[in-house]
């Protein structure tokens, strides 16, 4: 089934950018009424024994994630993959190895060659949700990553068609200070 891009503006967290990855969860800090207000009725407070503490949910654990800082230079693309290849072995994800690695190095290569010189560097990051793999890329360019046609001749241009063609979902949205360009890729069965 082929992906499909989509635009998403100004998103606040990972999972604005993609429905799988985990919300952030903070809970609410218990802040009591005082004794005597109109909220308890004119009531005092009872006195429990030894200190009391507040009752919190027992959160999820965050999912597994990775980020990597990566200069605006030609060899991201190798230290992207590097990492990535290291970085889901210890997950035990060696299965998506070679799409992801093959990804982020368009991801990153685009990244690279799309925004100016000295205008800042490349971040890279990979979380593990419940079911898929999300990479993002994140760079201070503007241009907007698009799949279109390459000539026979061309010695680019496919990046974006083999992200289409690979990933189960991906997409692009504006961040601070540029944009970023992620994919998904489903986790194997276990």
């Amino acid at each position: 089934m082929p992906a499909s891009s989509r635009d998403i503006l100004s998103p606040s967290c990972p999972a604005d950018v993609f429905p799988g990855a985990p919300q952030p969860v903070v809970p609410e800090p218990v802040v009591p009424w005082p004794s005597g207000s109109p909220a308890t009725g004119g009531l005092r407070s009872p006195r429990l024994p030894g200190p009391v503490r507040p009752w919190l949910p027992e959160l999820p654990a965050p999912a597994p994630a990775r980020t990597l800082s990566l200069p605006a230079s030609p060899r991201s693309a190798a230290l992207a993959r590097r990492f990535s290849r290291l970085l889901l072995a210890e997950w035990g994800l060696d299965d998506l190895a070679d799409d992801a690695v093959l990804l982020l190095s368009e991801l990153v290569t685009n990244a690279v060659v799309h925004v100016p010189e000295g205008s800042g560097g490349v971040e890279l990051a990979l979380t593990r949700t419940s079911a898929h793999l999300l990479a993002q890329v994140t760079d201070c360019g503007s241009a907007l990553p698009a799949c279109a046609p390459a000539r026979d001749d061309s010695e680019g241009g496919r990046g974006m068609w083999l992200v289409e063609q690979i990933a189960d979902q991906w997409g692009h949205h504006a961040s601070p200070g540029g944009k970023t360009v992620w994919f998904a890729l489903p986790l194997p069965a276990a």
